[in-house]
């Protein structure tokens, strides 16, 4: 069919187009196109003729329109590119001639739609002459003459592959061209009812569309294939496009709109895919149209609307199956990160020659006994020894050699333990079929070798053990007895037992019961197990037994295989049961006999202990009866408190696992009894303690006459500490008397010559200066003195002599005087002239203490120096005994010269001493130093008689106790000692200032 402004009048355009054919053809066809223009004489009929021929032509879908003998009246553009036509006329040729490939194919179906069926195939497969294949989605229907008869078919298709037309095939199209002419001419000839029903039948929907330059929009032609595309009739859409916008989903009405404009703009064609919702069910459609520009700025549209539904699913359907591989390769890999057995790929070098670490999973990293991150990208050469690489390079070539996984087991020594895995090489495969990678899979077997070397053991051990170990089948037939069976029994080997029975074992008497109690029972219950007797089978003897005969079942099924026993020799046990016999009455008789409490307590799996027994003598010293006791717990035979003591007392013996011995006071009949306790701890066969044994004695009286004599020898042993210290101070104040006598005497013998020797110092001073000014008169008045004077000058360095005999003077001076000043000090610490209670400058007393330890305090090699701080209140007058208080005062600093001589705080040692007036009546002293401090135990213990933390021969433990004696019981006032470890130490006295006010 021809475009509508075709000139079919003209005969030289004709000729234009058929100048190689032949006058007769020409001639011919000149006579067919006149009957052609008598045929479209109707305006109207012409004018939609021309308007389908259009919509098949220029329409970007594949469409041809056959006769009824298969030959082409009309093909789109599309379908001349997908089938590579080109610009073939193939207008009144056969396709079984253009396409003979798919002759038969197309027949059967061609016959098909003549009997009015429409064919329509989603995806199929068409092999080419050349030995390609086109893969096609195609639809063909039937169209109908006026009369009604199918007048052909109209078939659509998507060319899903692409081919190419072989140039020998389409130079023999052309030479066939001329032979074809005449039936095109008669396919142009062809109604327009013929192009109507054909447009009707192209599957999906062809339209002209207009876009004005004023916005508007409607469809001139729209096919009848609008009903099944958008469910509305043809004539609802002409001249009016809102209704098929209106069916547009909302969410997708702007990208339509936006494809318009764009296709309007660009004139490229116009594609677009969108929902639409005919009768509430929602379709997939899609436009394929090209545009062309009008005068007047309109754009016209020519296309068809396919329900492309099918594809959407299909699209959707790929991307859940995209998601599905996601998923799966999640999976995957949550597998490689979360299995417990470990995994690594290696990259296969040079055919096999050598093998690259690539990656490691989580557990292989967890379980290798060495870090496996310097192996990451390194051959085996790299990351192994020498002939570790080698070995494992022999067994992963094994691999490459066999394509196809193999295992094998590797051994080694981890943390000093033997450690088995079970290794798996599984060859991976690259797009050229040649080995790439492995991947080994590593599996920890050194659970399942233990078990195989158990069992090996507990095959030994049946073999070995001295237990009639036996097996039989459900016939009571025997299968197996091991030799410790076969000795008990008297029987020599194994197939002495192949013409015996179970029954056979056992006295004829006991083979009834055998048969048809116990044996039912093990086929039933799958267990017996009592004592019983076997018989010897050469002497007949019983042989008393602990038999155990239990069911063998198939741990799958369930189903019974066999009966098995594990019996044992019991002549032994019963000979010792009947030895323990006759123990246990010797015992019994004991229990009952003795006369002293015995009693058993039940140890529970929870520790809960309970009374199991409870003896006559027992009943008869506490009064409480057996019925009161079994099986009850201590606290409900001894009350709470009591019955809490005693459990804990079996708790202990429990824990230790060993006798234990002591002593309980117990309520009994209302009175407080003494009893002497010895719990035995008895042990099962698991070494678990499950009974204690008790023992007890009343010793109420015994008890009683200790805690006399204990009081007794309380009473005397404070006595005896009173005295001792009554002696140790009269003994201590004694020696201070005679001390200070002594001092006192050596001071007053010291004093006397002294103060003549400073008294006379000042007169010889003045003597000495008195002649050497005569001397230097004489030096004046004759300077030349004899030559003998001159040389005793030179001898005795006069001028040496004169300046240092008055430094000389000056020095002998300050050393009496310094002299005076300790004999003071010495007589101001004896104080024999106050020994009474008198008033005192307490300064004074704290100064000569300090004066008399001078040489303590000042730098020693061994130690630094001592600084000594003194921060002096005003002070009063203080009522109190002068020696006995320096007494105190030199304990104190001297315990502070010792402790920092052993080490101090900060860069220099000192000793702090302040002294200030308290609530008017009283004065505080306190006396501190930055030694090393005291711990909080020792301060509670400094004022107790005797107690030291010097050294053997360094104290006595007695300074602070009198001290404190001085202080507390002497003055009425306080001494306290404030110290914490690493923060010096701090005393601090306390007295009044007036002693008849306090008292």
């Amino acid at each position: 069919m021809l475009p509508a402004n075709s000139d079919l009048g003209s005969g030289a355009t004709m000729a234009d187009h058929l100048m190689t054919i032949d006058k007769n053809t020409y001639e011919s066809l000149q006579q067919e196109l006149q009957e052609l223009r008598q045929l479209v004489a109707n305006r109207d009929k012409k004018s939609s003729q021309e308007q389908m021929g259009l919509f098949i032509e220029y329409t970007p879908a594949a469409i041809a329109v056959f006769d009824r003998e298969m030959r082409y009246l009309q093909a789109s553009r599309r379908w001349r590119e997908d089938y590579g036509l080109g610009n073939e006329d193939i207008i009144g040729r056969s396709h079984s001639e253009i396409c003979p490939e798919m002759a038969v194919f197309w027949g059967e179906i061609h016959q098909r739609c003549l009997h009015g069926k429409i064919e329509k195939c989603a995806e199929d497969a068409f092999s080419r002459a050349d030995g390609t294949t086109d893969w096609v989605k195609w639809e063909i229907c039937p169209w109908y003459e006026n009369s009604g008869t199918v007048g052909g078919m109209v078939m659509f298709t998507e060319v899903i592959t692409t081919r190419k037309q072989a140039e020998a095939e389409l130079k023999r199209l052309n030479e066939e061209l001329e032979g074809r002419i005449e039936e095109r001419t008669k396919a142009l000839q062809q109604s327009e009812s013929r192009l109507q029903r054909l447009a009707d039948n192209v599957p999906g929907m062809l339209y002209e569309f207009h876009l004005h330059a004023d916005g508007t929009m409607f469809f001139p032609y729209v096919s009848s294939g609008c009903r099944e595309i958008t469910g509305r009739e043809a004539k609802e859409l002409l001249n009016d496009a809102s209704a098929t916008f209106a069916d547009i989903h909302p969410e997708d009405i702007s990208n339509v709109e936006a494809a318009i404009a764009h296709s309007a703009e660009t004139l490229q064609n116009f594609e677009c895919e969108w929902r639409i919702t005919p009768s509430g069910q929602q379709k997939w459609i899609k436009a394929v149209s090209k545009p062309e520009r009008r005068v007047g700025g309109k754009i016209v549209w020519y296309g068809c609307l396919l329900d492309i539904t099918e594809q959407q699913i299909a699209l959707r359907d790929r991307k859940q199956t995209e998601q599905q591989l996601q998923q799966q390769a999640q999976f995957l890999q949550s597998i490689w990160e979360g299995v417990d057995y470990g995994i690594f790929v290696l990259e296969v070098l040079a055919d096999g020659e050598e093998f690259r670490y690539v990656k490691f999973n989580p557990a292989m990293l967890r379980i290798s006994p060495m870090s496996l991150e310097p192996f990451f990208e390194r051959t085996m050469a790299e990351a192994l020894p020498q002939d570790i690489a080698n070995h494992y390079r022999q067994r992963y070539r094994e691999c490459i050699k066999s394509q196809k996984s193999i295992f094998f087991e590797e051994k080694f020594l981890a943390d000093e333990e033997e450690s088995w895995w079970l290794m798996n090489v599984t060859p991976l495969w690259d797009s050229h079929f040649c080995i790439s990678q492995l991947v080994v899979t590593v599996t920890d077997i050194t659970e399942r070798k233990q078990a195989e070397k158990e069992r090996q053991m507990f095959v030994s051990l049946i073999e070995n053990s001295s237990d009639f170990i036996g097996l039989a089948n459900l016939e009571a037939k025997p299968l197996f007895v091991n030799e410790a069976g076969r000795k008990l029994v008297g029987l020599d080997d194994l197939a002495s037992t192949e013409d015996l029975t179970v029954a056979d074992f056992f006295f004829p008497e006991d083979r009834e019961y055998v048969q048809q109690q116990m044996m039912p029972t093990v086929i039933k219950d799958g267990l017996w197990q009592d004592e019983y007797r076997f018989r010897h089978f050469r002497t007949g003897e019983v042989i008393p037994v602990d038999y155990n005969v239990f069911s063998v079942k198939n741990p799958e099924t369930g189903e019974l295989l066999c009966i098995a026993t594990i019996t044992r020799d019991i002549r032994d046990r019963k000979n010792v049961e009947a030895l323990l016999q006759e123990q246990e009455q010797f015992l019994r008789s004991i229990y009952e006999g003795v006369d002293q409490i015995i009693f058993v307590i039940d140890v529970l799996e929870n520790c809960e202990f309970r009374y199991a027994a409870w003896n006559s003598t027992a009943e008869k010293a506490t009064g409480i009866s057996l019925a009161n006791v079994i099986g009850k717990v201590p606290e409900d035979v001894h009350g709470i408190a009591e019955g809490a003591a005693i459990r804990q007392r079996y708790k202990n013996c429990v824990e230790t696992g060993i006798s234990s011995s002591y002593e309980e006071c117990l309520t009994l009949r209302n009175q407080e009894t003494w009893w002497l306790t010895k719990i035995n701890p008895l042990k099962n066969s698991e070494g678990r303690i499950y009974r204690l044994v008790g023992t007890t004695l009343n010793i109420t009286e015994r008890k009683q006459a200790e805690i006399k004599l204990q009081q007794q020898a309380e009473n005397l042993e404070n006595t005896l500490r009173e005295l001792q210290l009554t002696q140790t101070q009269l003994i201590h104040s004694e020696k201070m008397s005679s001390l200070g006598n002594m001092v006192a005497g050596v001071a007053h013998e010291i004093n006397n010559p002294v103060n003549f020797i400073h008294g006379n110092l000042i007169p010889a001073s003045e003597y000495a200066h008195d002649l050497l000014q005569l001397v230097q008169l004489y030096q004046i008045h004759f300077p030349y003195p004899p030559e003998e004077i001159k040389e005793l000058l030179i001898d005795i360095d006069f001028d040496f002599l004169k300046e240092d005999i008055v430094k000389l003077l000056t020095s002998m001076r300050v050393g009496t005087q310094r002299i005076r000043e300790i004999v003071l000090s010495l007589r101001n610490f004896s104080r024999l002239d106050e020994a009474e209670f008198k008033q005192v400058d307490i300064h004074e007393g704290i100064d000569s203490t300090l004066m008399i330890l001078h040489n303590r305090l000042k730098v020693k090699p061994e130690h630094p120096e001592i600084l000594v701080i003194k921060e002096y209140g005003k002070l009063p007058l203080i009522e109190c005994y002068p020696g006995q208080l320096n007494q105190v005062f030199m304990n104190i600093i001297s315990n502070a010269i010792d402790a920092l001589e052993e080490s101090f705080l900060g860069e220099q040692a000192q000793i702090y001493i302040r002294t200030e007036v308290m609530n008017n009546n009283w004065i505080s002293i306190s006396i501190a130093d930055n030694g090393m401090g005291i711990d909080t135990e020792i301060v509670s213990k400094l004022f107790d008689p005797f107690f030291t933390t010097k050294n053997v021969g360094k104290g006595t433990g007695l300074g602070l106790s009198i001290s404190y004696q001085i202080v507390v019981d002497r003055h009425r006032g306080k001494l306290s000692c404030h110290s914490e470890p690493g923060k010096g130490a701090e005393f601090v006295i306390e007295i009044p200032i007036n002693q008849h006010e306090n008292s």
